[in-house]
């Protein structure tokens, strides 16, 4: 159960960041441009099926997540200019200038704020599941947000 849930889960996130970079590429969050298979959020069928969602609340999560689209692409803009950002200036330096210092404390700020913005998100969609639903969904979805997927302290089905 856990390795299929943790399937689910790399496929959501990886639904989502295909979703950012396809965006990105084709002109960024001012472009107008929808796919079909974007349109149909692929990404939330796991979703559905392994919390066996009733057609309400697979209707509000995937309202949820609609409105959530435009600030995570934001956010993926955001992120990547300040990526960019940090390797040209460790490129052109071998101390922490004070623009180095500053880009560093930018970049930090936005996966900050990005993170704060995805938390709300995922309380959000489980405010719309019933409690079991909420707490399985939560397990799987909160080490990612957190940034715990790498280490052990993240464990969050152990609490």
């Amino acid at each position: 159960m856990k390795k299929g849930m943790l399937l689910l889960v790399v496929a959501l996130v990886a639904g989502m960041a295909a979703f950012c970079f396809m965006r990105w590429q084709k002109g960024g969050a001012h472009s107008h441009h929808t796919g079909v298979a974007l349109d149909s959020m692929p990404e939330l069928a796991w979703l559905r099926t392994e919390l066996q969602l009733s057609e309400a609340q697979f209707a509000k999560v995937k309202e949820l997540h609609a409105a959530y689209r435009p600030k995570c692409m934001e956010m993926c803009r955001r992120i990547s200019e300040a990526h960019e950002k940090i390797e040209v200036l460790a490129a052109a330096n071998r101390v922490i200038t004070p623009e180095y210092q500053a880009a560093l404390k930018e970049h930090a700020d936005i996966h900050v704020e990005c993170q704060a913005a995805m938390l709300k998100h995922l309380y959000e969609t489980a405010g719309t599941l019933r409690e079991d639903q909420a707490k399985r969904y939560l397990e799987a979805m909160l080490p990612f947000a957190l940034d715990f997927s790498h280490s052990e302290s993240g464990n969050l089905h152990a609490r």
